[in-house]
């Protein structure tokens, strides 16, 4: 016989507090709802060129909740900004140009300014985004710079130059407690155009690689073979330093004609040449279409729906 002793199981009550729903994310509109009613429109530096330039309608619509997608940019493109900038940046301004005043290049940085009164409106902006370099001047002050793998013109100075002036202003009047960068006195672009290729010189192996790839044996090719490596191949080019002439007031002028436009409460006309409001007109009716799919009514034949003999 089996003597012990027996518990009666106790049973826990889990009071779990009721989860907290998570507040959806505002969508654009209601953003910007909420933007204007401040009376602030927030810009991207980058919009106040191609997209402004290329199509009204576009633009508007880049503010007003529903933007043109953003297009892929070429991989080969973004390798040539990278190696220029890891070039370039800790050597000294009198590399680029030698009028330049001396100092060092920077990494870019994200900035984002106070609110900017703007003239001939009572919206105000806020500028935000990420400069490619700045220059540290040994005698005081800073200068921007954008790096471009394309010919120097003047067309090119006057279309990068109110991104660059957005983001001087940025760096001089930041939000919030940043530390100003103050005064921005240069702004400009360093061109590298494409100048033909070259062929590299054949490198030739360190004599301790030598000495492992002889201990290494010759199993799977015959003895004595010789296997050439690679050549190599690069791009001439040179650093064309491009001045843009600061001019708030004139900037500043030009970005109120686009916050008049953004705040239109109609889509104002879009370029004839806009290939994509060609085909958001095109694809619209198809949009807006029932799907067969969707509604088609149980037990009847496809040829039935489309009218088919």
């Amino acid at each position: 016989m089996f003597w012990g002793t027996m518990t009666t199981p106790t049973t826990h009550t889990c009071t779990s507090q009721p989860a907290t729903a998570r507040k959806p994310r505002p969508t654009v509109a209601e953003r910007r709802q909420a933007d204007l009613a401040e009376g602030i429109i927030k810009l991207s530096p980058s919009s106040l060129t191609f997209l402004h330039d290329e199509c009204p309608a576009c633009f508007w619509h880049r503010y007003n909740g529903r933007p043109r997608p953003a297009t892929a940019f070429p991989k080969v493109f973004g390798a040539l900004d990278n190696a220029q900038k890891e070039l370039f940046v800790g050597r000294s301004t009198k590399e680029v140009k030698k009028s330049l005043p001396a100092g060092i290049i920077q990494r870019g940085k994200r900035v984002k300014s106070e609110a900017i009164a703007l003239p001939g409106t009572s919206y105000r902006v806020q500028f935000g985004g990420e400069t490619d370099t700045i220059f540290r001047f040994s005698r005081g002050g800073y200068g921007v710079c954008d790096f471009k793998t394309s010919a120097p013109n003047e067309e090119a100075a006057a279309l990068y130059g109110r991104q660059l002036h957005a983001y001087a202003i940025a760096l001089e009047r930041p939000a919030g407690e940043a530390i100003p960068l103050a005064p921005v006195s240069r702004l400009g672009l360093i061109c590298f155009p494409p100048e033909g290729m070259i062929e590299l010189p054949p490198s030739k192996p360190a004599p301790k690689d030598s000495a492992k790839a002889g201990s290494r044996g010759t199993k799977g090719r015959s003895r004595g073979a010789k296997v050439d490596a690679a050549k190599q191949y690069a791009y001439r080019t040179s650093a064309v330093w491009v001045e843009v002439k600061r001019n708030d007031e004139e900037f500043l002028h030009f970005v109120a004609g686009a916050v008049k436009l953004i705040t239109r409460r109609t889509m104002p006309r879009s370029a004839p040449n806009c290939g994509w409001c060609r085909w958001t007109r095109m694809t619209a009716p198809l949009l807006e279409q029932e799907s067969f799919a969707a509604y088609e009514p149980a037990g009847l034949e496809p040829a039935l729906l489309t009218g088919a003999a």
